[in-house]
This record gives structure tokens, C-alpha cells and sequence, in this order.
């Protein structure tokens, strides 16, 4: 595996990582009493899109990495 694709990698990870880290934020915030529960669940909706969204990138890249050892 090349160096780019380590690094375009290790970005979404950090992506991941990012948006378990506001997951765990929102819900702190939930329990506190800070937010409401319509609020919480679009917030947590919109940090799971971005998920989903890293995720396929990631399998792209892996994919091709496997077709270039083929």
C-alpha cells in the first residue's frame, strides 16, 4: 500500500473516530438535560450520514488496493 492511500485512510479514520467522539458529546449533552430529544436525534442522524458516507470511500480504496495486488 502506497503512502496516499495510507494517509487517505488514516483520514477517515480520523473521520470515524471524529464523529464517535460528537456521538458521545450529544448524548452526554442529552443526559445532562441540555438538548431535547427532536434535537439529539438530528444530530445523531447527521453524524451517522457521515459515517455512512466514509465508510464506502474507505472500501473504494481497499477494493482497489486488492485489484492492484490481483
Amino acid at each position: 500500500m502506497d503512502e496516499d492511500t495510507k494517509h487517505t485512510l488514516l483520514m477517515d479514520i480520523k473521520r470515524i473516530d471524529s464523529a464517535i467522539e460528537k456521538l458521545d458529546n450529544i448524548c452526554k449533552k442529552f443526559d445532562e438535560e441540555r438538548i431535547d430529544a427532536a434535537m439529539t436525534l438530528l444530530k445523531i442522524k447527521s453524524t451517522l450520514e457521515n459515517i455512512r458516507q466514509v465508510l464506502p470511500h474507505m472500501r473504494t480504496i481497499l477494493d482497489d488496493e486488492d485489484n492492484k495486488t490481483s
